[in-house]
């Protein structure tokens, strides 16, 4: 039987989209490592976090740093996503990250992304938002529940 995350605990944890206001972009570091380069965001700052899926959708564990190979973000118009839909954005499910000493590397997982930070957005200033876990094994996990971002 195909085991295919599941998106249970990925959605329980999921934060949905939270506004918060800045001034100026913020700190740099968002967590999160992407194939998206592009300048910091300026004004409000839109921020999609999540909890890694931690079993498999017939209840088999998985460990996320072990299993997972990245997340595909969405956005669109309306709130109907398919397979046919392509992502705006992959981001990979662990990260490297320098100890403080910066002699050693330590893996964390990737639980936050910036949405100021995607290219090509479809225009309108409401959006829906939407993300799959990938695997390492390249199966793919059913859409989260799609969340409404407000770009106004």
């Amino acid at each position: 039987m195909e085991r295919h995350t599941t998106m249970r605990m990925l959605l329980g944890g999921l934060a949905a989209v939270i506004l918060l206001a800045g001034c100026g972009g913020g700190s740099g570091d968002e967590g999160g490592t992407s194939k998206v380069p592009g300048p910091a965001p300026s004004g409000p700052v839109s921020i999609l976090s999540w909890s890694p899926p931690t079993t498999y959708n017939d209840n088999v564990s998985l460990d996320p740093e072990r299993d997972l190979a990245y997340y595909e973000i969405f956005v669109r118009q309306d709130p109907n996503f398919t397979d046919d839909d392509l992502p705006v954005a992959e981001v990979a499910a662990v990260a490297g990250v320098p100890s403080p000493d910066g002699l050693t590397i330590a893996r964390v997982l990737v639980t936050e992304f910036t949405l100021e930070l995607l290219p090509s957005l479809p225009n309108g200033s409401q959006l829906y938002v939407s993300m799959r876990a990938v695997g390492i094994d390249k199966q793919k996990s059913a859409f989260m529940d799609p969340l409404p971002w407000d770009r106004s």
